[in-house]
């Protein structure tokens, strides 16, 4: 067993407890953080402090390595650390800080150490937080003078209770599962149940007490700040010991050290009375030491009687302690644990076989049942037996139309000059794909399934609109054609006349035009840019716009692939012949 104590003076030492705790040996001295020491906290192989520079500093006590710094999201120094090792295991799998802030960060312990959460209920600095066996939920208290319980599921406030005074620690009892736990408010130690409002026992100090733990049977140990020592009985309130001058100044901090876990403690075969029950206790004048309370309770009241296994003096103000295993005992306790986890996996995945077994045995049962409900064989022959004539005549009467006459099925086929659609036969008024070009001499319009008739009304009416949009397409035609275009230009589909251009469709006589909407030829011309070009077309002045590429309006810059609006003047403008010199020269 080691014991962890830091101190005002920023440093953490480590001592290692040898024999049957008679004697301390320093074992290592570091400088864990810029600041005070406010609390520590150890559990399995890890121990963790934190310090008034808003760092948790985390160290591997097995493999004696430093596994650096946390930074709190809380704002100030990191008062209250505790670990959380499930039931059945050794390893601690969580870990809670409490700041100056009045917040409470939830860490995952081992792995990345990540803070899952941060919890904000107090108004100053928390003091204490305990974590409950199962996990599930937590208890705090603070400056603030209140005390709140956790959800640490919902990571939320559930309950808060406002205190007569100021809580120093709160603890829950390990040995009842947790239905019970002890708050330590100035000089009153009180009992308080999980699932009761009340006090159940209260336990009064002649002066303030700072700190406290549980012991073995039920019982309590407390540190007064007058350096008194003392051992409650829980279950009836009295007090089985009390070392009136256990250390010159207050006892600032205390921990228990399983005598299991010391080389030279009882073993399993050992009362309990037998066994030593050390507590190790660390005040303000530096001194550390170790007691063995049974040996102190067998003694005359009010004395040691030679409790005060061993001591030593660390030359510094101490603010806090814990206890942790040694490595040899850590690895045997982590093997311990291992094969216990390994041993609750295969009983789980036994547990599982057995119930997937039970089921799949319900199933076949269920399967019988159905089988044996079925009819019975002899049943299902004669059935079949009466069946046999009526699929007999229907197969017959399958195979007689199957077998119809060739020119017959030549006129069910589809024509070839249309595709009919799959899975639907052709009507009985429609013909032949031969048929179709004579069908169309003699004035007939064969379609799938359709005989139509030129001299039908909806033909004459199809017949007549085509006539109007090619005679409306003629005489379009015309009117462009008879407007020359512009003499010496080239442009796709110029106009007709004298004055025409050689472009495509041009002539003299004006023949079809495909003019493109910018063309010269057309009045509506478009362009896009000003080059400030007159022309005259159609008797009548035309400014044309267009811009640097070429396009079809017959600029040499433009390009018929951007065309933009034109200014278009459709009647002949009257311009003043202009007088040279001007009419205010004259004489």
């Amino acid at each position: 067993m080691s014991i962890l104590a830091g101190s005002y003076e920023r440093f953490l030492f480590g001592y290692a407890v040898q024999g049957a705790g008679d004697e301390l040996k320093r074992s290592f001295t570091h400088a864990a953080h810029k600041g005070v020491v406010k609390c520590i906290a150890a559990a399995g192989q890890f121990a963790a402090t934190g310090g008034a520079d808003d760092l948790i500093h985390l160290f591997d006590l097995k493999n004696d390595k430093d596994l650096g710094f946390l930074m709190s999201p809380g704002e100030g120094a990191v008062t209250a650390l505790a670990f959380f090792t499930p039931a059945g295991g050794y390893a601690p799998t969580h870990l809670l800080s409490g700041s100056a802030d009045g917040s409470i960060s939830v860490w995952s312990a081992g792995g990345g150490w990540e803070c899952m959460k941060t919890m904000r209920g107090h108004r100053k600095e928390v003091y204490g937080i305990a974590v409950h066996p199962s996990g599930m939920l937590a208890l705090s208290v603070s400056r603030d003078g209140f005390l709140k319980m956790w959800d640490l599921v919902k990571g939320r406030c559930t309950y808060t209770v406002r205190l007569e005074a100021e809580a120093e620690a709160v603890h829950f009892c390990p040995e009842d599962g947790g239905a019970r736990y002890a708050l330590l408010c100035g000089t009153l130690l009180t009992l308080h149940s999980v699932g009761e409002a009340g006090t159940l026992r209260a336990l009064a100090h002649p002066r303030r007490a700072l700190c406290m733990a549980w012991v073995p049977g039920g019982r309590i140990v407390s540190g007064s700040e007058d350096g008194s020592l003392r051992l409650w009985d829980t279950q009836t309130g009295d007090e089985l010991l009390c070392i009136n001058r256990a250390h010159a100044s207050r006892i600032r901090a205390l921990a228990l050290v399983p005598s299991s876990s010391s080389s030279g403690g009882g073993g399993e075969d050992a009362a309990a009375d037998e066994e030593p029950l050390l507590v190790a206790t660390a005040s303000s004048d530096g001194s550390i030491k170790m007691w063995d309370l049974n040996k102190a309770a067998a003694a005359a009241p009010g004395s040691s009687g030679g409790a005060c296994l061993a001591e030593v003096q660390t030359r510094a103000r101490l603010t806090c302690l814990a206890a942790a295993d040694l490595p040899a005992v850590m690895q045997r306790r982590l093997q311990a644990a291992t094969k216990v986890r390994q041993q609750a996996a295969a009983a789980a995945a036994q547990q599982q076989q057995q119930q997937q077994q039970q089921q799949q045995g319900e199933s076949g049962k269920k399967r019988k049942q159905a089988d044996g409900s079925k009819a019975h064989p002899k049943q299902q022959q004669a059935e079949e037996q009466q069946q046999r004539p009526a699929k007999k005549k229907q197969k017959q009467r399958e195979q007689q139309q199957g077998a119809a006459p060739p020119a017959q099925q030549q006129q069910q086929q589809p024509g070839k000059g249309k595709t009919a659609k799959a899975g639907k036969p052709g009507k009985p008024g429609s013909k032949p794909a031969a048929a179709a070009p004579a069908a169309e001499q003699g004035g007939v319009v064969v379609h799938d399934g359709v005989v139509e008739f030129l001299d039908s009304p909806e033909q004459q009416k199809k017949a007549k609109k085509k006539q109007q949009q090619v005679a409306a397409k003629r005489r379009a035609a015309a009117q462009h054609g008879n407007r020359p275009g512009m003499p010496g230009k080239r442009f796709p589909g110029g106009g007709g006349g004298r004055g025409g251009g050689r472009g495509r469709g041009g002539g003299r006589g004006g023949g079809k035009r495909k003019l493109k909407r910018g063309a010269m030829g057309c009045c509506t011309d478009v362009c896009c840019f000003p080059c400030k070009i007159l022309q005259a077309c159609c008797d009548a002045l035309v400014v044309i716009f267009c811009c640097p590429c070429r396009c079809c309006c017959g600029c040499p810059q433009t390009s018929s692939e951007q065309p933009t609006p034109v200014v278009v003047v459709q009647q002949p403008v009257y311009v003043a012949p202009q007088h040279y010199p001007p009419p205010h020269h004259r004489k």
